[in-house]
This record gives C-alpha cells, sequence and structure tokens, in this order.
C-alpha cells in the first residue's frame, strides 16, 4: 500500500502551494469536486461521505472504499475497512477497526495498531496507543512518545477536555496535573499545576491557571496578559479574542494587544479571522492586525474559515469577507452555502452549484 500510493502521489509532489478545494453531490447524485478553478466529475455516485482539506478531498465511495482526490488523481486507500476519516491542511487520518494511519504528504504512516483516542492539526496528531499505554505525539513523520503508562491514567485521560490539537500544536494536562505543549516536534512544560481551562490554535494557547490568571502561549512565549480570568475567549491562529473581567474587548494578535472597547461584544474566532460587533454595533473583521469594516449590523447567522467570513446580509445578498476584502456574492434565493478553507460554494434554485475563490467565480 505506501508503494503504490506513493507512485501515485509523487506527480504532485511538485506543488509548492496548496489548491482550493471544495465538493458537492448534485441532483443526480454525481460527486463533483471543485480544483483549482476547475469542476470535475469524480464519482458517478453519491459517496457515503466527504471531507475537504486543503491538499486534497477524501471520501468513502458508494461501495464504503476509501479515497482520496489530489490534483486530478484519485488514489484508492482501503477497501471497506475504513471507520472513520479526517482531512485537514497537510493530513489524512484514517482508522480501521481500532488501527489509525496518516497520509502525510507522499507516505501513508502507521500511528498505532490499537487506538481509541487521537485528535489531529493540520500537521500534528496526538494519541493514546493501547497497545504500549503510551501518549504520543505525530508531527513532521515522527511519532515521539509524550507520556508513559506511570503518568497516565487512562480513565481520566479524556480529549476534548484534558487534550486539544489545532493545526501545529497540541495541548495537555497529564496525569501530575502538570500542563505540557506538543509544538514544533518539542515538548514543553507551561505549567506544574493543573489549569482551569484552556484553547488552541496555530502557534497558540490560551489559557487560565490555577490561580486564574489570563495567560497566552504564542511561538514559544508566554504572556500574562491579564491577572484574572477573563468572561469569555476564543483561541484561532495567532489570535485570541477575549471579553476581559474589567468589561474591556481585546484581541491579541502576533504577539500585540488591541484593546477594541469597554464593551461586551457579539463574536467568534474562526482560523485567521476574527467576526465581532464593534461598539456601535457595526460587524467587522479583524484580520492581520487590522479592523476591516464589513457591515452596519452584526448577523445573526455566518459561517468563517481560514481567511474568511460569509452571510447572508439583511438585502437578502450574500457577502463574502475574504483575505481583507468584502464581496457581495449573489442576490438570488440562497438554498444553501458552505465555505471549504476560502472556497464559497453556494446553491442557487434546483441544482445549480456556484463557487468563488479569491474575487473569482466558478460554475
Amino acid at each position: 500500500m505506501k508503494k503504490i500510493l506513493f507512485l501515485l502521489l509523487t506527480a504532485t509532489s511538485g506543488l509548492a502551494y496548496a489548491q482550493p478545494f471544495s465538493a458537492f453531490v448534485n441532483v443526480r447524485q454525481e460527486f463533483y469536486v471543485f480544483d483549482n478553478g476547475t469542476v470535475n466529475r469524480i464519482e458517478p455516485l453519491a459517496p457515503i461521505d466527504f471531507k475537504v482539506g486543503r491538499n486534497s478531498v477524501a471520501y468513502l465511495d458508494n461501495a464504503r472504499n476509501f479515497k482520496i482526490y489530489r490534483d486530478g488523481n484519485i488514489t484508492p486507500i482501503s477497501d471497506l475497512f475504513t471507520t472513520q476519516f479526517e482531512v485537514s491542511d497537510n493530513l489524512v487520518l484514517y482508522k480501521s477497526a481500532k488501527m489509525i494511519s496518516v497520509v502525510d504528504g507522499n507516505d501513508v504512516v502507521l500511528l498505532s495498531r490499537l487506538c481509541d483516542r487521537y485528535m489531529m492539526g493540520d500537521s500534528v496528531v496526538l494519541f493514546y496507543d493501547i497497545n504500549t499505554s503510551t501518549f504520543n505525539g505525530y508531527y513532521n513523520g515522527k511519532i515521539t512518545e509524550l507520556e508513559g503508562f506511570l503518568s497516565i491514567n487512562t480513565t481520566d485521560f479524556t480529549f476534548d477536555s484534558t487534550v486539544k490539537v489545532s493545526d501545529n500544536i497540541g495541548a495537555y494536562i497529564n496525569y501530575n496535573d502538570q500542563f505540557k505543549v506538543f509544538y514544533d516536534d518539542n515538548l514543553e512544560t507551561l505549567e506544574d499545576q493543573a489549569v482551569r481551562n484552556f484553547q488552541v490554535g496555530r502557534n497558540t494557547v490560551g489559557y487560565v491557571d490555577i490561580n486564574y490568571q489570563f495567560k497566552i502561549y504564542h511561538k514559544g512565549q508566554t504572556y500574562t496578559v491579564d491577572p484574572f480570568a477573563p468572561k469569555s475567549y476564543m483561541v484561532g491562529d495567532d489570535v485570541v479574542a477575549f471579553y476581559s473581567n474589567d468589561g474591556n474587548f481585546k484581541i491579541f494578535y502576533n504577539g500585540n494587544l488591541y484593546n477594541i472597547g469597554y464593551y461586551q461584544p457579539s463574536y467568534t474566532v474562526a482560523d485567521r479571522v476574527v467576526a465581532f460587533a464593534d461598539p456601535n454595533g457595526w460587524f467587522k473583521a479583524f484580520y492581520e492586525g487590522e479592523q476591516i469594516m464589513v457591515d452596519n449590523y452584526y448577523p445573526d447567522k455566518l459561517k468563517a474559515s481560514y481567511n474568511s467570513i460569509a452571510y447572508v446580509n439583511k438585502s437578502n445578498v450574500l457577502r463574502l469577507f475574504s483575505k481583507g476584502k468584502v464581496y457581495d456574492i449573489t442576490s438570488m434565493n440562497l438554498q444553501d452555502m458552505r465555505l471549504d478553507y476560502d472556497v464559497l460554494q453556494y446553491k442557487v434554485g434546483l441544482n445549480a452549484f456556484k463557487l468563488f475563490y479569491n474575487g473569482e467565480f466558478y460554475n
């Protein structure tokens, strides 16, 4: 399997950057993939499930065969045995029974033959190996043992509460209540006592320590940004937005702290963007250190991903903020929409799937 996959994917290894992808099933139940400006039918029947990553689209076809589409090529990975799979920027993780493996570039890497807990980011996986009773991290083709069986209480070592992963970083609380971060293939202890709560994003961990201080770990450095726990906070890629205990809405970005105003905001953080209502109730986006006006009101519903935010405004226009610019997409009756990274896919009418990416429309 490793050799077959390598031969099929080698042709794409010259890509210097990730291609934009999206996927949909039309009214005829055919499976289509949007690949860097072209729309290709890749299966005559609807898949059982599909997920869109930054470099590929993974799916279980109608016969439950697990496949990966990348740069015009369809690669069969396994037949009938894949029960779960996840896709990120750089990795595809799939599970057959209790065995987990990742497709990383041109390689298939077996992580564990017996695993019941794991989490994956764009380039990192944290997982518990039942056979060896070890908690491990995978990064850049290498598996690193992070905790041995003497320091793991297997009944309490739960994911989503004591273990969290995002993009290129993972953080966890071990059996000794130490708070640790696995970043850039290095393991570092941030706190010797259990933290109250924490969230993770690319290069970044936001957390409330045992003394209720609010701290941010960013690119190897820890900042104490507030001596009191915030009323709320959200972590994205190099960015943390929070409503502080003293009533200020603030945003931390790449080592700098911005005070947006003294008010209780509506806000959300997704990857590289922060969508928020300013003190006047106007809809703004914080992106790469700048506040950008999007609309004169904050919408009840929106979708945010990577560098983009999509929503339908009061005039029934589908509007997209992407990479610092605002686009009005369509005023036609909208049936559905989704964001795959920065690719906006929307459906108008019974079977009219349209796509918008980087200032261009595609049918």
